[in-house]
Formats: structure tokens, C-alpha cells, sequence
């Protein structure tokens, strides 16, 4: 058993952005990062790079450890099949998003973006100069479903591109190996690049994932340790290509554009996938007791809440409140700070999201007062 006690003057004293945006009664589930430690490994071999001051420029990416180890765990852990020769490194996802639409789809070419999702997408459409085609997902029993009939609606309208979030973020939905088959069809009818951004995948709650990238040999596939190993600020992602024509073509591109990564996230990254796995299991068991307090919590709003199958966020969909802002609102009358749907896309108006990777009696008290908010009572101590 690993140890993963946690709490929160630990991570205020990290001194990052979680727990600094806001005065110290504010219970902040903004920021997507753990209140946990860094696993063991990382933190051991972070350590001795450090000791041996290993803070110089990062070797290319086909002399680090970082391409072999990442295939390895893809192969064993992700379910997809990629050679190290087919892996680069970055320094965050967002700059793969930005290159890989810039380089590897159709000149001026529009995205076309199932929402809600990472309101950083379409930052990083808009850095490529390239418009943004939101098209909604679908709601069923079971969660958020890709619209097919309206992705290829935008594909057939001229978009040479969709950029997907699998799992989901915001909604940690996980989609299904058939509708992922029908998109990797779409994609092949148009001609289209399909961008799989996965970087939550690792902290998934039941067996049973499908990369997209094995699905469709024209791929990109964007992951990271970062996100499910908690050290985001060592910036290392990785992009993965199906396409050895798509990996030709970013061997070509300058340095400034592509490069960026540091050593010590190197470092960490492959700490992660060789040694991580226990300590990610850990970590699974623990956020998977939080995600059943929300559910429990929720269940008096009466709201619809569909759990995620991944990933530490919850999508709370507040619109029969009649709230015209509800993040802001419950910032004002409960303390607890939540982002703001609208940051999702349209298809997000209305709702909040939480990250509930906290300590559980933190969570507790935040669902507490959301929920005596919401249902008319007191929310926020000393608010009437």
C-alpha cells in the first residue's frame, strides 16, 4: 500500500498556481492537478538529477529514454502499438495541437471540436489561425456521445480536421470503440486529420479503453505523464503518429516551433512509465472513493449527474437553477470556486466544473455547501 496522506498546507506551500488564485477560505476546484504527492520514483529521480545539476539543454528526443519507455507503456498499459521512432517529445499538448493543425492538416482548413471540451483547444486552433467548429455531443443514458451526423455535416462543409478529447475533459467520458470506428470512417470519406488528445486515460476507473490512433493508421495522438503522475509543471508531452509520412513531416519543423521540453520532466516522464504504475493504481483507488462522494452528494439536486469513467473532474450540469453565471455564484455565496462551463464551449452554458482530486474532507465541505446553496439553505459560513 502506498502512502498517498495528503493535505492542504502541503500544497500550498508547492506555491503554485492551485491554491494562489484565491484568499484562503476560498475552496479552489479549479486548477487539474492533484492534492497528492509526486510518486515515489519521480520524486527519486527528479532528486538525482537535480543532485547531479542535470539543468543544461534536453538531448534530441531519439537519444532520450523518453521515446522507448513511452512506447513500452502505450503497448502494455494504453493499447496502442507505436514505435519509438513514431514518438516526439513537447513541451506541453497544447503546442501539438497548434503544429499538428498547422502542418499535418489541409492550408486554412476549419477544426471541428466536440463540446464541451478544454477550453485551451480553442486557444490553440485560434494560435494556428484556424476557425473552430464546435459541434455539441449528444447526451444519453449513459453520458456524452459524439455527434456523427454533425461532425459530418463540418466535414463535408470543408474542415480537414477534428480535434477529440478521449477521455473526456470536462465530462471524463470514455467513448466506445464503435463510434470511434464511424469517425475514423468519417475521417477516411474526407480526407480529415483526427487529433486524439488522451492525456487522462491513464486515470481511468474500469478496463476497457480504445486509442483512437489504433483505430485509424493517419492519427495523432497526444499524451503525457504529467497530468496522471501530478507534476504538470515539468513540462514533457508527447505526440504519437500513426503515420510515418505525419512523422517525416515534424522532423522538418524548427526547433523554436516544436522544442521546449525539460530535462527534469524527461527525467520524470520516464520514471513514470517504467516505475509509476503502483503508485498510479494507488492514486486510481483513491480518486475513485472521491468520485462516489460527489455522486452521493449530488444526488439531492436532482441534476442528472453521469459519474466520469475517467479522470478527476466533475461536470455539473446546473441549468435548472436558472443561474446566469452558476461558478460565479457559487464562488460568491459558498467560498468554493468551480470553473466556469462557458470556458467549454457553448455546449457548456449552464454548467460548473470540479475537480474533486482533493483531500475528502475538503471535498466534503465544498459539496456541503454547494448542494445547501443550490437547494435554498446557508452555503458559505457566516452568509445568511
Amino acid at each position: 500500500m502506498i502512502d498517498l496522506d495528503w493535505d492542504l498546507e502541503r500544497s500550498r506551500a508547492r506555491q503554485n498556481k492551485r491554491w494562489t488564485q484565491f484568499d484562503r477560505d476560498i475552496i479552489d476546484l479549479t486548477v487539474a492537478e492533484m492534492d497528492l504527492p509526486v510518486p515515489g520514483p519521480v520524486l527519486a529521480a527528479v532528486q538525482d538529477a537535480v543532485r547531479r545539476q542535470a539543468f543544461g539543454y534536453p538531448v534530441a528526443d531519439e537519444l532520450s529514454e523518453v521515446p522507448q519507455a513511452a512506447s513500452e507503456w502505450l503497448a502494455e498499459e494504453h493499447g496502442l502499438s507505436a514505435g519509438p521512432d513514431r514518438i516526439r517529445l513537447l513541451p506541453e499538448l497544447m503546442r501539438g495541437v497548434t503544429m499538428s493543425v498547422t502542418h499535418l492538416t489541409r492550408a486554412g482548413s476549419p477544426v471541428v471540436v466536440p463540446t464541451p471540451v478544454y477550453g485551451r483547444f480553442f486557444d490553440a486552433i485560434g494560435v494556428a489561425g484556424r476557425e473552430a467548429v464546435q459541434v455539441p455531443m449528444r447526451t444519453g443514458e449513459h453520458g456524452y456521445e459524439l455527434d456523427l451526423d454533425g461532425i459530418e455535416r463540418a466535414l463535408r462543409a470543408g474542415a480537414g480536421s477534428v480535434l477529440l478529447c478521449h477521455p473526456g475533459n470536462p465530462t471524463g467520458r470514455v467513448l466506445e470503440r464503435g463510434p470511434l470506428r464511424e469517425l475514423a470512417a468519417l475521417a477516411a470519406r474526407y480526407d480529415a486529420k483526427v487529433i486524439s488528445d488522451e492525456i487522462h486515460a491513464p486515470l481511468r476507473y474500469e478496463p476497457g479503453f480504445t486509442p483512437y490512433g489504433s483505430l485509424d493508421d493517419t492519427a495523432v495522438t497526444l499524451i503525457s505523464a504529467t497530468k496522471a503522475w501530478n507534476f504538470p509543471g515539468l513540462r514533457c508531452g508527447l505526440i504519437v503518429f500513426s503515420d510515418p509520412g505525419d512523422a517525416r513531416i515534424w522532423a522538418k519543423l524548427p526547433r523554436a516551433a516544436v522544442g521546449g521540453m525539460s530535462p527534469l520532466g524527461m527525467t520524470a516522464t520516464v520514471a513514470a512509465f517504467r516505475d509509476g504504475r503502483p503508485w498510479l493504481r494507488e492514486a486510481v483507488r483513491f480518486l475513485d472513493g472521491n468520485r462516489k462522494l460527489v455522486t452521493e452528494a449530488l444526488a439531492a439536486l436532482d441534476i442528472g449527474y453521469v459519474e466520469p469513467q475517467a479522470g478527476y473532474l466533475a461536470w455539473l450540469d446546473l441549468r435548472r437553477f436558472g443561474l446566469a453565471d452558476p461558478a460565479a455564484h457559487l464562488l460568491q455565496w459558498t467560498g468554493v470556486a468551480t470553473t466556469t462551463g462557458a470556458d467549454h464551449g457553448a455546449a457548456g452554458n449552464g454548467f460548473v466544473r470540479l475537480n474533486f482530486a482533493t483531500p475528502p474532507g475538503v471535498l466534503k465541505e465544498a459539496l456541503d455547501r454547494i448542494t445547501a446553496c443550490l437547494l435554498g439553505r446557508t452555503g458559505r459560513p457566516g452568509d445568511a
